[in-house]
């Protein structure tokens, strides 16, 4: 094999992690044999098989999760989660104070420190060099693969990620290093230095210095399914594919974004249907659901997705702006009948005022509707709210509630989230026009932070947020009930494949 892709522990084990498998697919797409080896997914099936783990409430549940082919049953499934999870929590018995759950692994300290991660992998208990010695060298022997490339896309994976470096390594492969998380560094966070300590050079590419003559736009232009090493099951009724319509980010408003700045790439209409049409057919016979990757979908590149996806019979999901352009021409009802099965909507909150004043481009008025429109349609609707920007009054708050409490008979879903701000945007730029004070990162520098810490006014608006959340919005019978209904765990890929009243099966 010309190309081994690795994705270290831990992303969530309900679909291929995104960044890994769109590289792989891409050099596949490219004319190079690629495959990728999910070592998260093994990790998982390795840790749920352990003795002092599993049990008959384990199995049942993972074939709950495996085999409920006609939708997930919203309280079935927590409590399946739930009861995965709660046996997840003897892993700190097992490895000396590593937690572990289905979005994260932790050490007992230095989380953030990429140096003292490391002499910690080596002196200590070390949660994953059985992983490596059991499933990770047997694949290399026997498929030689003469390049090892590894994709850092979370926090999560970094200490995982320092080990398999140094384990790659000791065995004199020199692997090339990548991902979401130092290019994430690289542009709006702190740290990238410390990572450069402990794994020396990174390439913060998107995979295509890897392909002679071929630019950063061009990547996209053919992607075709790679190999997948594993032969293990993802933790999901139907397999989740990830595909991506476009890069970067077509509204590039928001002050606080960092993709406002990275230029917005079309991937070819091509594209879709050489892609569609690389998927195994053991993989469209068990009905798979394609996970669109697009920071926003944009409502035209969704219009010209549709007859691809009806020819190859695949279901869908994505994140998308609600827009008044989302809402014409019977869009939403044409998407639905494509199979499109979930949005997430940036509703972002319900003051068009302080909307405006980050400008979002986003209109309470025009939420609605989507959220109306999509909801009539069959369409789940998974909505992403922002609080504690700074400036936010309790009006502001209070018109959110509003916002969600009036349509949620049409609101299925709820990610609730505190603003975090980057270290490099335009809000932080303009910091003083906006009364924020920035903090200084805690620790030493040899650490990694994605976001910078500040105060507003003297007072943060987190913790004011964080307040409301829990005494008022929470406390809303009507908003509670969706809530409730959206599982800690397994997030977007398994939300799209709950069985809803008035929604499309999965």
């Amino acid at each position: 094999m010309e190309y081994l892709v690795l994705s270290g522990p831990v992303c969530t084990p309900a679909e291929p992690p995104s960044g890994a498998f769109i590289l792989a697919a891409g050099l596949t797409g490219n004319g190079y044999d690629a495959g990728l080896f999910d070592l998260s997914l093994e990790f998982f099936h390795q840790t749920l098989d352990h003795p002092e783990i599993k049990t008959a409430a384990v199995e049942n549940s993972v074939q709950y999760l495996l085999n409920m082919k006609t939708g997930y049953d919203p309280m079935r499934h927590r409590t399946a989660a739930g009861s995965l999870h709660k046996q997840l929590k003897q892993y700190s018995n097992i490895n000396s104070g590593w937690k572990l759950t289905f979005m994260d692994i932790t050490s007992p300290e230095h989380v953030h420190d990429p140096s003292a991660l490391a002499d910690r992998l080596s002196n200590g208990a070390n949660p994953f060099s059985q992983l490596w010695e059991e499933r990770l060298e047997p694949v290399l022997n026997e498929i030689k693969p003469k390049h090892v490339l590894i994709s850092l896309a979370y926090l999560s994976q970094l200490a995982s990620t320092i080990d398999l470096v140094s384990f790659l390594k000791q065995r004199g492969i020199e692997p090339i290093i990548g991902g979401s998380l130092p290019r994430s560094l690289a542009t709006t966070g702190h740290g990238l230095d410390a990572l450069h300590k402990v794994l020396g050079t990174i390439d913060l590419s998107n995979g295509a210095s890897l392909i002679p003559n071929q630019n950063e736009l061009g990547f996209w232009d053919r992607i075709s399914w790679p190999t997948l090493v594993s032969s293990l099951p993802y933790l999901s009724a139907h397999p989740v594919v990830p595909f991506t319509l476009s890069t970067g980010c077509y509204w590039r408003r928001c002050l606080f974004c960092p993709d406002r700045e990275m230029p917005f790439v079309k991937v070819p209409e091509s594209s879709y249907t050489q892609f569609l049409s690389s998927i195994p057919n053991d993989i469209i016979e068990r009905r798979p659901i394609v996970h669109l990757l697009d920071s926003a979908i944009p409502p035209k590149r969704l219009r010209q997705f549709l007859p691809a996806a009806r020819e190859y019979g695949v279901k869908f999901y994505g994140f998308a702006r609600p827009s008044e352009e989302l809402t014409r021409d019977g869009l939403l009802e044409d998407a639905a009948e494509a199979g499109l099965l979930m949005l997430q909507l940036g509703v972002e909150g319900g003051s068009d005022n302080l909307l405006d004043r980050f400008d979002k481009g986003l209109r309470a008025k025009e939420s609605a509707e989507t959220i109306r429109q999509a909801a009539a349609a069959g369409i789940r609707t998974y909505l992403y709210l922002l609080f504690g920007l700074p400036g936010e009054t309790s009006e502001h708050r209070q018109a959110t509630l509003d916002l969600i409490e009036s349509n949620s008979s049409d609101v299925d879903f709820m990610n609730l989230s505190l603003f975090n701000l980057p270290k490099y945007c335009e809000l932080a730029q303009r910091a003083e026009e906006f009364e924020i004070m920035m903090g200084d990162y805690p620790g030493n520098e040899d650490v990694i932070h994605l976001y910078r810490p500040f105060t507003c006014g003297g007072i943060s608006p987190r913790e004011e947020a964080r307040n409301f959340i829990d005494k008022s919005f929470l406390t809303t019978p009507s908003i509670r009930e969706a809530h409730l209904r959206t599982p800690r765990w397994f997030r977007a890929a398994h939300l799209a494949m709950m069985k809803l009243n008035g929604r499309r099966d999965p």
